[in-house]
């Protein structure tokens, strides 16, 4: 559904002009506006490292523009930080978690209110009575009391959701929010969304899922290599591959993959009635060589659960696991990687996958450090050759190899992640969201290196939420409800078929 932006709401209650922003080796935006109205749901669109989230966080008070003015309500201003945009109306939503791990829930969503304060002095069943309404809001259905470490990447974003309710402001910056959560929280989102744009809030919406764009937001704006590609657009007066063209100079990729032939080949990978420390329910299921299984369901259905087990990351209980037919009981990711050929692309690539403050380079090659060692030490030449080997191999656009990777964007930090595991030379690779925040032309080169990788006979869970890419990619797919295996289904590769009969089984389940 396409919403205009009614016409008595004209007020601009954000306007920037000619913003640019730089970092060591880096032009992060080149001479950006912007004008964001009361009532205005604008999208904000452009591919990995078009310098998306550099705009939001000088909006946000992170970080200062090099150039440029910044007008809030009118007036121009000058941000001392974070806190001081709060003070002013603006919340946000930032793609990397900002959580405080030793907060309950309910402070984390009241954080911008208590910080600051003593601990002591705070009243925590205030907290937990002002917090639930902004939690109900978007569909947290656990205690404000919880503490936050033991959630997942999903509730984590939903924690972020309901902090920027909070703050009641008049502008909010959601940046990719919809990037961890289930379809039905989706929706849930969207209400809110539609909420706060009657009620005369300016939203500004980066995403890279296009379909958003049509469901959700007013207008878009593009940015592609930090500059606008044009003025912003009213969603009406454009489409999918307008859109897509204006990012990446091209059209729409996404088409389907030609369906294989069917996998005969022999297991590479069984599970027997598994059961681990936070996957109680028995799992069975096998992995063939060559072959991409899909695990898919909603979020919070045992599946990233199940493949930290597997890998030893979380502890087993029972069942049993073999590896090209031996008995495998692996303890630690280590023992995964080096004994079992077995690597794991986590979900989160932030906190589990990559080394943040470490160059891209050293995250490239973690994997095979014993390999590059010579008497005892590590051969940086051949750490770099085989980071060079790989930044050409998967498109990594970096300024240099020695840049930490908490500086790159969202789409080569994945690729970073999924480099790292390429360069271990594993035969079986477990990809947990591997497309989480990344554009559509990144996107599609993720799915092609899937491909290949399987076509070279490495066999691949894919973890997925996304319907489109787990139809588009898998050659079998299996159901999972509540922590459990629920149903074997082959993938036709018709995607209105497949997810028809998909949602059905999650229905019955």
């Amino acid at each position: 559904m396409i919403h205009e932006t009614p016409s008595d709401r004209t007020d601009i209650l954000l306007e920037l002009g000619n913003i640019s922003k730089s970092f060591p080796g880096v032009q992060a935006l080149d001479g950006v506006s912007l004008k964001l109205r009361a009532g205005e749901v604008q999208a904000l669109l452009g591919e990995n490292g078009a310098g998306k989230s550099t705009l939001i966080k000088i909006v946000a008070g992170v970080y200062h523009q090099d150039e440029g003015t910044y007008k809030l309500y009118g007036d121009e201003v000058t941000l001392s930080g974070p806190r001081d945009a709060s003070s002013r109306g603006i919340g946000v939503v930032h793609q990397e978690r900002n959580m405080v791990p030793t907060f309950t829930v309910g402070e984390n969503v009241l954080l911008n209110s208590i910080v600051g304060r003593s601990l002591q002095h705070v009243d925590r069943r205030r907290i937990n009575s002002e917090a639930q309404p902004y939690m109900d809001m978007v569909g947290l259905g656990i205690a404000p009391s919880h503490d936050v470490e033991g959630l997942s990447p999903a509730q984590k974003q939903l924690v972020e959701i309901a902090r920027a309710l909070a703050t009641n402001s008049r502008i909010v910056l959601l940046d990719e929010p919809t990037a961890s959560i289930a379809s039905h929280e989706v929706a849930i989102l969207q209400g809110i969304i539609r909420h706060l744009r009657d009620q005369g809030v300016a939203i500004l919406y980066v995403t890279h899922k296009l379909e958003e764009v049509f469901e959700t937001c007013d207008t878009v704006t593009v940015l592609r290599d930090g500059r606008n590609t044009g003025p912003k657009v009213a969603v009406r007066t454009t489409d999918t591959d307008k859109l897509v063209i204006q990012m990446i100079g091209r059209s729409q990729f996404d088409r389907p993959f030609r369906q294989r032939d069917a996998i005969r080949d022999k297991p590479v990978l069984e599970a027997d009635r598994f059961v681990s420390e936070f996957s109680p329910f028995p799992c069975t299921f096998s992995l063939l060589r060559g072959e991409i299984l899909g695990w898919y369901g909603l979020v919070g259905s045992g599946r990233t659960e199940l493949a930290r087990a597997i890998i030893g990351a979380d502890v087993a209980r029972e069942g049993s696991t073999h590896v090209n037919g031996e008995v495998a009981r692996i303890h630690s990711v280590a023992e995964a990687l080096h004994h079992w050929r077995i690597g794991y692309v986590s979900e989160n690539r932030q906190e589990d996958g990559l080394v943040l403050i470490h160059s891209v380079t050293r995250n490239i090659a973690i994997t095979i450090w014993r390999r590059l060692q010579r008497l005892g030490l590590l051969d940086g030449k051949a750490e770099l050759q085989t980071a060079k080997h790989y930044q050409d191999a998967l498109g990594i656009r970096t300024p240099s190899l020695r840049q930490e990777v908490v500086h790159l964007s969202g789409g080569n930090q994945q690729k970073v992640s999924v480099a790292k595991w390429l360069a271990s030379k594993c035969e079986i690779l477990i990809i947990d969201e591997p497309t989480v925040g990344i554009d559509v032309g990144t996107r599609d080169e993720i799915h092609s290196l899937v491909r290949e990788l399987a076509e070279s006979g490495v066999s691949i869970i894919l973890i997925s939420s996304d319907m489109r890419e787990m139809v588009r990619l898998a050659d079998r797919i299996l159901i999972f409800v509540r922590g459990q295996i629920v149903d074997e289904m082959p993938n036709s590769g018709d995607y209105t078929s497949m997810s028809q009969q998909i949602m059905r089984r999650l229905v019955v389940a």
